[in-house]
């Protein structure tokens, strides 16, 4: 008879820090599926979540630092309603208001590797941390379309690591 790999087979040979990640990954789901769900049947929650979304848009697409201020802070406070709602948000961003699946559409990452491309046209050899920091955002969130801008031409780098510079191509 023939050995045949079974999902409870696989799962079996994962160590016991993957298996705790596994299921402290899905822990973090449901929580953010159960919050999304309180978040949208109270009418007051569900607009504030909308504001924040757009705020957020907003945000990645200005590039007035005064602005951008301005809807940081406008940003806090709706963060803070949602907070007094028992929604609150980890790790300091809205991290609840992404969809359960944690992907972004392609138009979202398409809108920041555009605000990313105007970004280092007018500010060159900039590090990571630096234009998210100016952007309003984090270097997760910009990793993926700042990759398409390198693969694409559009953007070099100088360095490696947290010393990468980036320069319009």
């Amino acid at each position: 008879m023939k050995n045949r790999s079974t999902p409870e087979a696989q799962r079996n040979r994962r160590s016991p820090e993957e298996l705790i990640q596994a299921l402290q990954k899905r822990i973090e789901q449901i929580k953010a599926r159960a919050e999304q769900k309180k978040i949208k049947a109270n009418p007051a929650l569900r607009h504030t979540r909308a504001a924040l979304k757009s705020i957020e848009k907003a945000i990645s697409s200005s590039n007035d630092n005064v602005l951008r201020k301005s809807l940081d802070e406008a940003r806090a406070t709706l963060s803070a309603c949602l907070s007094l709602g028992g929604f609150g948000s980890s790790a300091g961003s809205p991290a609840t208001l992404v969809p359960v699946s944690g992907r972004r559409s392609s138009a979202a990452v398409e809108d920041m590797g555009d605000s990313l491309l105007t970004f280092v046209r007018k500010n060159p050899g900039r590090r990571g941390e630096q234009i998210a920091a100016d952007l309003g955002t984090d270097v997760k969130t910009m990793r993926l379309p700042m990759k398409k801008l390198i693969e694409s031409g559009q953007v070099r780098t100088e360095g490696q690591r947290r010393g990468m510079t980036y320069f319009p191509a």
